[in-house]
């Protein structure tokens, strides 16, 4: 396998044996002549070469082979027929809370975590304050982790594989089960691993993230690989497939209202904010002639908000305070998805828009008022004050996130809320 191949498999088959009673098992060990197993192919005849520096997503129905596959790449699952060559550290975070003893207390199981990933102990303690920051899970990490809810152990399950310098990234759907902040925390995050040339493999329902996200994807069904591909083209194969007579396909939409506190940070916080890690993953910079103090969202009552339906109006509060005499504020913002496209991005001089010249340590409040047209999904708003020259007094990127709720299902980014009309032509006969 060459250097520059991180993964390549060559004809792996999966081969499970179902034994119709236990006792069955018992005496095929004792006479191995006679086979009393109804054999199961989770995966047949896979051959895949991933470059480094890819990101491939893989789709396909519950039951089609691709977690079974992620875990014969991770090591977790031996296959019965094919080879296997992997280059690189591999971080995978696959099933929820594999890898973890629930015995064990979350600060212990990082440590076994990471020097199972081939971290040295030294190695681990030097990056434990950032796999924390990163959690959020507060005291629990001093708890056993059966106390834990679902959301707080994949939580605490990727902050480790995210932070502990893969080569390649195994990622298979439980980032679902985190909040709307985990989430966009998390897609940040794998943006950074991907842009840093660390190969990916993500498995994900959401069919818009792959296309955005990926530069190949692969199309699995009933433990064949059906096709790999340009993402638009896999996935629109995939929603013919999930159209067709003879597919039932049941997708779940594991949810979690599990939520954190967001600590006091360098600005002040509240519920709408990601947290400032340590580690960057709120990203900051300007020469701090004026501060972004507080950010809201908010209705047009001023009652703050933490989701918006489709078609509702709101605001985004912005409190800022100039640390200097200033007379050319200008104040913008760039509402994103979690793949980190811009949906809309706006500022007060492209809305002809002069802010009042304040004086040193005066506060202003800023306020955007915005009709949302977004679909249903999590969003991030970026914050940016500016001179007019263009220098950076204040920029925060993904500073908020929010989510949007949509009672009428389109596909899409946006709801452009369209209208239907029809008519029947009345037939008439011509002449007399």
């Amino acid at each position: 396998m060459g250097e520059e191949i991180a993964i390549s498999l060559r004809n792996i088959s999966k081969c499970y044996k179902r034994y119709a009673r236990p006792v069955d098992r018992l005496k095929e060990l004792l006479l191995p002549a006679k086979s009393r197993a109804q054999e199961f192919w989770a995966l047949q005849d896979i051959s895949l070469e991933v470059p480094k520096g890819d990101t491939v997503g893989i789709i396909g129905q519950n039951g089609s082979g691709k977690s079974t596959l992620l875990q014969i790449i991770a090591g977790t699952l031996t296959p019965t027929i094919g080879k296997l060559y992997v280059n690189g550290r591999v971080s995978a975070l696959l099933e929820l809370g594999s890898g973890f003893n629930p015995e064990f207390t979350g600060r212990q199981n990082v440590f076994f975590n990471g020097q199972v990933l081939g971290l040295s102990r030294a190695e681990i303690q030097a990056k434990f304050d950032k796999i924390a920051s990163f959690a959020e899970i507060g005291d629990f990490l001093e708890r056993p982790v059966k106390t834990y809810s679902s959301g707080m152990v994949v939580r605490l399950a990727f902050a480790v594989v995210a932070n502990t310098e893969p080569s390649i990234l195994i990622v298979d759907e439980a980032l679902a089960v985190g909040d709307a902040k985990f989430q966009a925390r998390c897609m940040k995050r794998i943006r950074q691993l991907k842009e840093q040339g660390v190969t990916i493999l993500f498995v994900s329902h959401d069919s818009g993230s792959v296309k955005m996200l990926c530069n190949s994807a692969i199309l699995m069904n009933h433990g064949k690989m059906l096709e790999i591909g340009r993402p638009k083209e896999v996935v629109n194969h995939y929603i013919a497939l999930l159209s067709s007579d003879d597919n039932q396909v049941e997708i779940e939409n594991n949810k979690s209202e599990d939520r954190t506190l967001v600590q006091q940070n360098n600005i002040e916080l509240i519920d709408d904010f990601v947290k400032n890690n340590p580690d960057d993953s709120l990203h900051r910079h300007g020469n701090k002639l004026a501060i972004i103090k507080n950010v809201q969202l908010i209705d047009l009552k001023g009652k703050k908000i933490a989701k918006l339906e489709t078609g509702q109006r709101f605001q985004i509060s912005v409190l800022l305070q100039a640390k200097a005499e200033l007379s050319d504020l200008i104040v913008g913002i760039s509402i994103r998805n979690l793949m980190g496209l811009v949906i809309y991005g706006i500022n007060t001089h492209l809305l002809n828009i002069k802010l009042p010249e304040i004086n040193q340590n005066q506060e202003l409040t800023v306020l955007f008022k915005i009709p949302c047209y977004m679909n249903k999904g999590v969003y991030t708003v970026t914050l940016g004050i500016h001179s007019e020259e263009g220098l950076s007094y204040d920029w925060v990127d993904e500073l908020v996130v929010l989510e949007v709720n949509n009672s009428i299902s389109c596909d899409g980014l946006v709801d452009l809320r369209a209208t239907v009309e029809f008519n029947i032509p009345v037939n008439h006969t011509i002449g007399g």
